[in-house]
């Protein structure tokens, strides 16, 4: 019972408030990723300032819950001219600590004979 009631108040407060996941890279083409109001933003690097990327009308969904640790996954797909784009992303609350770790696994399939490229990114959240 005291898990459903502490999820059920995580999902709320992720709700309310935004959460901010910033690369661990500095150097990466992808700074950070926002969760806020039912929308995830994935932001790049375009000429050495920040823009908005991709915005997607969900949220990751909590799909595990156990030892000590709340870990929510969402994949999204988008094809344009260019390439068909596929995220996979992720993050965990750490319960003891009260922080989050968060991951993005983005695959570009290049519709010429570029080859298949995936990158891994990894985000502190706030």
């Amino acid at each position: 019972m005291k898990n459903i009631v502490f999820i059920v108040l995580l999902f709320f407060s992720c709700k309310i408030s935004a959460q901010i996941f910033t690369n661990r890279d500095s150097n990466s083409t992808v700074p950070k990723f926002t969760i806020e109001n039912g929308k995830t933003h994935i932001y790049h690097k375009v000429g050495g300032k920040t823009e908005l990327g991709f915005t997607f009308n969900e949220v990751p969904q909590v799909f595990d819950y156990g030892d000590g640790r709340t870990r929510a996954k969402m994949t999204v797909t988008v094809t344009d001219k260019v390439a068909k784009r596929t995220f996979v992303i992720t993050y965990t609350l750490f319960r003891q600590t009260q922080k989050y770790g968060a991951g993005i696994e983005y695959t570009i399939d290049f519709h010429d004979k570029r080859p298949t490229k995936v990158l891994n990114e990894y985000f502190d959240g706030k």
